[in-house]
């Protein structure tokens, strides 16, 4: 007997969504304008300096005539002088003065822009059983009446799911099907769970990679054996992805159409001819051949016979 259970959904399972809360900050820079300074520096002393030149370059410069300025007097020494350059001087004073660099605070804001990458929140389901469900998993007891044949598990119901078929064209796209069912045979007793999807679609160009080809051309040689053609492409753009051995483009042929029983002949070099009744077969018979044959011709040179078998008369006229 089935256990009395006051509320039903009590025996449920309580299960929570339990997820984290991640933390996202924004991408943050300081934006500073460039602020002012000043170098400061103590006022010098300059009783603590001293001038310091470089020694001077001099030279002695002597005039060609040293006496032409002495009114004729007599010269006791030349009359030289001495030059000197610029001297260069400078003031040395302390080395190394106590100065300082002094600037304002820079002014600074932030320049935030939304995250690029945040952590998504990681959810767990979490479940407890039901308190104060009286569950009862031993079976009834035997009756006397009955004996244990086997013991077995039975199976929870679920989808049984087939192999797709084949997709619905062999050149494009369209749909393929498969079979589910569940295990019990009744699709509502797996309704606990969803149903596999049954049809999806489908591309398949197994045919489309074939050889095409065109219709044959005529024989290229009338009323006997010649050669005739055809185009041969593949159908995709890549003729290595064709399937197969490709086709021959061209084959031998032998024309024996309508064109070929009908008699066409032509005589050449006579005027007058004495009529004769013969059968020729496709060829040039020369003046030799049509005597031979009971012709009787003057000035006959050849004929000319077109067509598998044909019966020429020829009558004299001129």
């Amino acid at each position: 007997p089935e256990p009395e259970v006051s509320d039903k959904k009590s025996c449920y399972p309580h299960c929570t969504w339990n997820c984290t809360q991640p933390v996202c900050n924004q991408d943050c820079v300081p934006d500073c304008e460039q602020p002012r300074c000043q170098t400061r520096c103590p006022r010098p002393d300059y009783s603590q300096c001293k001038i310091d030149c470089q020694t001077p370059h001099c030279s002695v410069f002597c005039p060609k005539d040293s006496c032409q300025d002495s009114e004729g007097e007599n010269c006791s020494s030349p009359k030289c002088s001495t030059r000197c350059a610029r001297p260069v001087c400078y003031l040395k004073c302390q080395d190394n003065l106590p100065c300082k660099n002094i600037c304002h605070p820079p002014r600074c804001t932030w320049n935030c822009r939304n995250p690029s990458e945040c952590a998504k929140p990681e959810c767990r389901l979490v479940c407890e059983k039901a308190k104060g469900c009286a569950q009862n998993y031993e079976l009834p007891a035997l009756s006397p009446a009955y004996t244990v044949q086997q013991s077995f598990a039975a199976e929870k119901a679920h989808w049984v799911v087939y192999g797709w078929g084949k997709c619905g064209i062999e050149c494009g796209k369209s749909v393929q099907t498969r079979k589910v069912i569940c295990s019990t045979g009744e699709d509502h007793e797996c309704a606990f769970s969803p149903k596999p999807p049954t049809q999806q679609d489908c591309e398949d160009y197994t045919k489309c990679n074939a050889w095409r080809t065109s219709e044959w051309t005529a024989c290229d040689q009338q009323c006997g054996r010649g050669h005739r053609t055809r185009s041969v492409w593949c159908s995709h753009k890549d003729a290595n992805e064709c399937l197969g051995e490709k086709p021959h483009d061209r084959e031998k042929c032998v024309d024996h159409g309508e064109h070929c029983s009908r008699c066409e002949v032509e005589l050449f070099g006579g005027r007058s001819f004495s009529g004769w009744h013969a059968t020729f077969s496709v060829g040039k018979y020369e003046t030799d051949d049509l005597v031979g044959r009971g012709a009787d011709c003057e000035e006959t040179s050849s004929i000319r016979v077109k067509g598998l078998c044909c019966r020429a008369k020829v009558y004299q006229y001129g």
